[in-house]
């Protein structure tokens, strides 16, 4: 499989910032991994940044293409797509348009304070 490395890097010139909340609090999470941060973050890299776009603020990538440049087995890939989803950090459709293909929409993480919220027994249970 070829990957077209010529795009630009273009969502904050080629930067995808992820708050530190990611790989201190949600880690703390069941499920949750450094692992599954990184594909939060690969799919944040991918996603389209033109604010007029219909899909802006989203990536749509095959599988296969997500396997072939971050090395994560399908089986790794639907598992982190699944706490990603059940934590509220990502929605997740079918393309109307291209089989086999999904379209991801990373959402926001909580602040520190509504994370402590929503989370704090989980958080507690690890301390």
């Amino acid at each position: 499989m070829t990957i077209d490395v010529s795009k630009p890097l273009a969502h904050d010139d080629g930067f995808a910032r992820l708050p530190n909340i990611l790989f201190r609090m949600y880690p703390l999470l069941d499920g949750f991994t450094l692992e599954t941060a990184g594909l939060y973050g690969y799919l944040l890299s991918w996603r389209q940044n033109k604010a007029d776009h219909a899909m802006y603020g989203m990536a749509w990538l095959r599988q296969a293409d997500i396997t072939a440049e971050t090395g994560l087995s399908a089986f790794k890939i639907r598992q982190h797509t699944e706490v990603l989803r059940r934590y509220g950090l990502l929605n997740v459709t079918k393309s109307d348009r291209i089989a086999n293909k999904l379209v991801y929409e990373p959402l926001e993480p909580l602040t520190y304070e509504e994370f402590r919220k929503t989370y704090w027994r989980e958080e507690a249970n690890i301390s």
